[in-house]
């Protein structure tokens, strides 16, 4: 045999060679990078309880345009036709109501227990709160199609006093901004965010899943204008925790329930020691130091109290 043809052989058979090697590289890498995240997925399952709270819809929502309500003389006059409780309206938007006989607070069915003392409650989620222990107050959230988690200028907030009486509540509203935007997008799979909070180790293994579901978020409260809600996966962890998904850009926030009550006590607190005008109550007979008072007492009870009324909100 020449020369030329036994190179040629030797070509071909290092060409083959190469070709199967390049085979079974390619499978390998396919088998390395599938099986981790099989492995991956059977840990979840097996760490993580409550993962059938994991809902699978939707798969695409736009953004949210809203802004806050400001109250109408209609609204008015239907707030103040609610019986058994007094009732100050802050800067035409947030009502501050004490509740004169204090009703049984059914922590079994809240919503059953403040249906009947607050104006247009059906417009909050009722059966998905959250519980602030440091100053035992539940924490409903607005909903305008969907929930709108942890918002100052859409939230529903009732006080409980240490006998388990609703003692007195502040409800902010907002509504849907005149123009939406039509563009929909793709949301990230509430399973893959479950597994982000995992692997960042946000939810540890024991943990369980309380409650996930679709709603919006906007980590930046704005108090005036047209807020920008971005589509969100509300994630509750160990009936405590609460995590808050992009659901467009993935990126993760959280809140905390004391915080956003304490939130809310600074910007009454604004209006009692720089707004006073802007503070009007819809008993004609209060005078201004009363009023003033009102709010003070009610001050003193949104502190750390752990659920224990300091003093009783009374004019």
């Amino acid at each position: 045999m020449q020369w030329g043809q036994i190179k040629t052989l030797f070509i071909l058979c290092f060409l083959i060679l190469d070709i199967f090697l390049l085979q079974q590289f390619i499978n390998n890498q396919d088998t390395v990078s599938v099986l981790p995240e099989l492995e991956f997925e059977d840990n979840l399952q097996g760490n993580i309880e409550g993962l059938d709270n994991i809902p699978e819809e939707p798969a695409e929502a736009p953004m949210l345009h809203a802004q806050r309500k400001e109250l109408s003389e209609e609204d008015l006059d239907a707030i103040n036709e609610l019986p058994n409780q007094d009732t100050i309206v802050l800067d035409n938007h947030m009502i501050v109501s004490r509740l004169n006989e204090q009703a049984a607070f059914n922590t079994d069915n809240v919503g059953e227990s403040i249906t009947d003392n607050v104006w247009n409650a059906d417009n909050y989620d009722l059966e998905n709160y959250a519980y602030d222990q440091k100053t035992n107050t539940y924490i409903f959230f607005q909903k305008l199609d969907q929930p709108i988690f942890f918002n100052i200028s859409g939230t529903l907030m009732v006080h409980v006093n240490e006998a388990g009486n609703m003692a007195y509540y502040v409800q902010t509203i907002l509504e849907k901004a005149e123009e939406q935007p039509e563009e929909e997008y793709s949301l990230a799979n509430p399973t893959q965010v479950i597994a982000d909070l995992y692997r960042r180790g946000n939810i540890e293994s024991g943990s369980t899943i309380s409650n996930m579901e679709f709603g919006y978020f906007n980590l930046l409260q704005l108090p005036n204008g047209v807020q920008v809600l971005p589509p969100t996966w509300g994630v509750e962890v160990n009936d405590s925790d609460y995590y808050y998904a992009n659901a467009v850009e993935g990126h993760i926030s959280t809140r905390n329930e004391n915080d956003f009550v304490m939130d809310m006590k600074e910007d009454i607190q604004d209006f009692v020691l720089n707004d006073t005008g802007a503070i009007q109550s819809l008993d004609s007979d209060w005078e201004e130091d009363s009023i003033i008072r009102f709010l003070n007492q009610l001050l003193e009870n949104m502190e750390l109290t752990d659920g224990v009324n300091k003093n009783d909100v009374s004019v």
